[in-house]
């Protein structure tokens, strides 16, 4: 049976990991910023650490600081406090080690394709580099099964096809570390679930380390390694659900009695975590 981590822990990584993916190391870290003059207590203090290969889910009501976290790990945004160290080094900047996704796909509508999945060298390295890496655009795109869609433009594709072409463009600098904002949250359900095990497949093929930003208990369930619950704003780890569950998981494993008992107790963290807060307000 699983069972909560105290809050007052440091949350340790699970024990199985993988080489492909670095370590994320998030110490004490707290985010404010000033609105209408007044300061305002956006997350933290948070302390987290992600072992190399790994796959956390951060699940959390709206403008808990889920996504904010993931910004700060990603280096979008300054910490106001705290360390924050991706493969053991400090996060100054956008590390070169660091892939992300958002929840709309954002392909350019005159690019290909795979003219897409490469716009990320091409700015980082040139159209030549580009160019050179034109045979590992279509591999990852094979690998999520668009192979055959590589000149088309964004238009002839559907929102799922779209967000896996979104993936190859994450993954095609080699990121040890993918950084996932709700990417499959404005899809219809069916193709969301389809979705979700793409990337779980992927991730298990290549090894990455991935932080994946969520509302939906299920979905991170399904996804995660560990489900940490974020508690209503300022954003802290209510707790945390370890999920042992055989992969590679198939959508039927969510009809299953171990699965429902992990969506129930992150249900119960995500009430702990609203009543802490409320208990906050109230003094």
């Amino acid at each position: 049976m699983p069972q909560h981590q105290s809050t007052a822990e440091h949350i340790a990584p699970a024990a199985s990991a993988t080489a492909a993916g670095a370590s994320v190391h998030v110490h004490d870290v707290v985010r404010t910023f000033t609105r209408d003059g007044e300061t305002v207590h956006a997350l933290g203090p948070v302390s987290l650490d992600i072992a190399p290969g790994e796959f956390v889910a951060l699940l959390g009501p709206s403008g808990c600081g889920k996504s904010t976290l993931l910004n700060i790990i990603g280096g979008l945004l300054p910490q106001t406090s705290g360390v924050v160290q991706v493969g053991g080094a400090d996060v100054d900047g956008v590390p070169d080690e660091v892939g992300m996704m958002f929840q709309k796909a954002v392909l350019l509508a005159w690019r290909t394709v795979r003219e897409n999945v490469l716009l990320p060298i091409e700015i980082a390295r040139g159209r030549k580099a580009a160019r050179a890496a034109a045979a590992r655009a279509d591999e990852l795109l094979d690998l999520v099964g668009l192979g055959s869609f590589a000149d088309k433009m964004p238009n002839e594709l559907s929102g799922g096809m779209q967000q896996r072409a979104a993936i190859c463009r994450m993954l095609i600098q080699e990121p040890s570390v993918l950084l996932l904002d709700e990417p499959f949250g404005a899809l219809d359900e069916f193709t969301r679930e389809h979705m979700n095990v793409e990337l779980a497949r992927i991730c298990a093929l290549t090894g990455r380390t991935a932080v994946f930003v969520t509302h939906s208990i299920s979905e991170a369930v399904f996804l995660a390694d560990r489900v940490v619950v974020m508690s209503a704003r300022p954003g802290r780890i209510a707790g945390i659900v370890e999920v042992d569950l055989p992969g590679p998981r198939d959508p039927e494993v969510m009809t299953s009695a171990p699965f429902q008992t992990y969506v129930r107790e992150a249900r119960d963290l995500l009430k702990i975590g609203y009543d802490s807060a409320a208990s906050t307000e109230d003094h």
